[in-house]
């Protein structure tokens, strides 16, 4: 975690130090390095048209801090702060975080996100037909499974089959057997993205297009659209039965769960009824709570009814499904959330989704755009060739690679133009052969390489867009910049003042004994606090503490004589010695009887508020603090003396030339 002290040091650069500067007249010079006008006015417009952790100075302030900032993070440079590994490890860090917005398309997620909240109004129904083929077979079969799908699809939309029938009859969905492909009512994130957007873009009754997905080709018939229900909150009764359960059994849970509705309408409580006889015993502790759901997380029986409850409190009569009989009660209902409330989660959920693949290509899309991307097709088909199934074993030989490739034409072949600069079929080796070095498991060749060959040219548009963000993007360079000086600021401040004073003992003490008289205790009172529990007991405690100081009574004592085994009649509630104003109870007592006016105690003073009472036993004269008394401010003051002295050596270090006219002419129009 970040110290306060670096946070502040990031901070303050923030609102001196900006890059990329409007104006380029020179206002001064450190060291004969030229520093621009416009530089100084970003710093001093900011930090006066908004509230900032500085606090609005006039144009001299702020010419001064600029220069003893500049003066600081040049003496770092010159020390070469700025080339240790440490250095670069964490401005790499922060640079990391920097980079992130400018490899996301804003306006292409944003699209996303609301496009996700307008299928997250209403739930939609279709069945489907799948024909398996794996995302990374080989062509022969992904065309054959295509073929397949086609011919469904045909025979259905010529009417010769019906899609339930044709679904029982070809689909590689297990569950179609039983259900005809009918999936029931489903909505955004449910399904993969493919079939999700042609869940949602197929007219009710119509037959989808193929749609493929990583588990093959699918065909959709949507049959029917509805507003979405919200989410819903229930406790339920369930009386199991097994699959295989025979009549008697069945009957058996059956006449079980009507006697339990019986006893609801009876009036007996739906949680203790759950708690005793419910087989879900993972709810059943809980009274029959189970976790929100919205659409298309329970089976569709229960889902129905559980929507169909319409107040709190409401119970369905008992239900069958797949598991046995249940009682469903409703606790609570949500309605769609508004686009303003969705935002975030939607933003979230589609960043673990296959859409953030989308938002990505949209990224490199546009890179492809903006470094004229010029791939060479032949270059590339040739590597279908020229590798084999030893890559997949981690024994791949480069050598012969390159051969083949060099056989199938007789001369070597770019792999594609970025940015004015040839990638080569001999690079690409290079990286398949780093990134291939290892036992993988096998795929068909060709899109493996396809695969490699994207994520290459992603890596090279990536790295192309790093060393160019500085140019595409003022903000950038500034918020980099900030940062580079904002660490070296901390570091070198820190190793100048904050640590310094600390670690530096006898200059402490030496400082300490010139400035004593700055490190003053007013009058003080040295007094406990005791709590009764009630007027008899506190009328008690009162003679006990008018004899305390007679009689020498420790606070133990005192306590001892009210309190026995686990009474406490007595409580101490502190006993300290107390600064004028800083102790409430202390503060009232001396407003009352103006203790802190005597200069020598005679006897102890007793105050009573409620069933509290103090006891002030001695009045302590003004005294210089000790210098552990008073560590914390000693060593901020002795900070500024380090810093004012460090400052004072860097500006005979380092020669500053303040440009006067053109000073004179921004002080009058800043």
């Amino acid at each position: 975690m970040m110290n306060a002290k670096k946070l502040f040091s990031i901070l303050f650069v923030g609102l001196l130090t900006q890059s990329l500067w409007a104006q380029t007249d020179t206002l001064l010079t450190i060291d004969n390095k030229p520093v621009s006008s416009g530089e100084f006015l970003r710093i001093y417009q900011k930090n006066n048209s908004s509230e900032s952790v500085i606090d609005k100075k006039s144009m001299d302030e702020y010419l001064d801090l600029f220069i003893n900032f500049k003066l600081k993070v040049t003496e770092a440079e010159q020390r070469g702060m700025d080339t240790s590994s440490k250095f670069t490890k964490e401005l790499k860090g922060y640079q990391s975080q920097l980079e992130k917005p400018y490899f996301t398309d804003k306006n292409f997620d944003e699209k996303l996100i609301k496009e996700a909240f307008d299928r997250q109004q209403k739930d939609v129904r279709a069945s489907h037909i799948l024909i398996m083929v794996d995302k990374n077979a080989a062509p022969a079969d992904t065309l054959a499974a295509y073929e397949k799908i086609k011919g469904i699809r045909q025979q259905i939309i010529d009417g010769k089959k019906d899609f339930r029938s044709a679904a029982i009859q070809n689909s590689q969905d297990p569950s179609a057997k039983q259900n005809g492909g009918d999936l029931g009512f489903f909505t955004v994130f449910q399904m993969v993205y493919p079939f999700e957007s042609a869940a949602y873009n197929t007219p009710v009754g119509q037959v989808s297009e193929i749609v493929r997905t990583q588990y093959g080709y699918h065909i959709l018939k949507v049959t029917e659209f509805r507003p979405a229900k919200g989410e819903v909150l229930v406790a339920h009764i369930m009386v199991a039965t097994p699959k295989d359960a025979d009549s008697t059994a069945s009957k058996a849970a059956e006449s079980k769960i009507n006697m339990i509705y019986g006893k609801l309408i009876a009036g007996e409580e739906f949680k203790k009824l759950a708690q005793l006889y419910s087989d879900d015993k993972g709810s059943a502790k809980n009274g029959g709570t189970l976790q929100w759901f919205g659409t298309n997380y329970m089976v569709p029986s229960f889902e129905k009814a559980s929507f169909d409850l319409a107040n709190k409190g409401d119970y369905s009569k008992p239900i069958k499904t797949e598991f046995g009989w249940h009682i469903i009660q409703l606790l609570d209902k949500k309605e769609p959330a508004k686009y303003e409330e969705s935002q975030k989660s939607l933003k979230e959920r589609i960043s673990n989704d296959m859409r953030a693949r989308m938002s990505k290509d949209a990224v490199y899309n546009r890179l492809k755009t903006d470094y004229n991307y010029k791939p060479n097709q032949l270059g590339l088909s040739m590597f279908y060739s020229a590798v084999d199934t030893s890559i997949f074993s981690g024994k791949w030989d480069t050598k012969a690679a390159e051969k083949k490739l060099y056989s199938l034409s007789k001369h070597k072949h770019n792999l594609f133009d970025l940015n004015g600069k040839v990638y080569t079929q001999a690079e690409f080796i290079q990286y398949l052969a780093k990134n291939t070095s290892t036992k993988r498991k096998a795929e068909d060749v060709r899109g493996f390489i396809d695969k490699m060959y994207r994520t290459y040219l992603e890596n090279e548009l990536q790295n192309l867009e790093r060393e160019n963000l500085s140019k595409k993007y003022p903000d950038y360079a500034y918020l980099l910049q900030e940062y580079h000086d904002g660490i070296l600021l901390f570091d070198i401040t820190d190793l100048e003042v904050w640590s310094k004073a600390i670690n530096d003992s006898v200059g402490m003490q030496a400082f300490y004994e010139a400035n004593k008289k700055n490190y003053m205790w007013g009058q003080r009172v040295n007094a406990q606090v005791y709590s009764a529990k009630d007027d008899k007991t506190l009328a008690k405690l009162i003679k006990v503490l008018e004899k305390k100081a007679s009689k020498s009574y420790t606070d133990e004592q005192v306590l001892a004589m009210f309190n026995k085994g686990e009474e406490k009649n007595v409580e101490l509630i502190n006993s300290k010695i107390y600064s004028a104003d800083e102790y409430a109870i202390v503060d009232e007592a001396n407003e009352t009887l103006k203790f802190f006016e005597v200069q020598d105690l005679k006897t102890p003073i007793i105050f009573k508020k409620e069933l509290n009472v103090v006891l002030i036993s001695e009045i302590i004269p003004a005294q210089t603090k000790a210098l552990n008394e008073a560590k914390g401010q000693i060593t901020a003051d002795y900070q500024d003396v380090l810093e004012k002295k460090w400052i004072a050596e860097l500006r005979s270090k380092y020669p500053v030339v303040v440009n006067q006219n053109l000073w004179s002419k921004l002080r009058q129009n800043p």
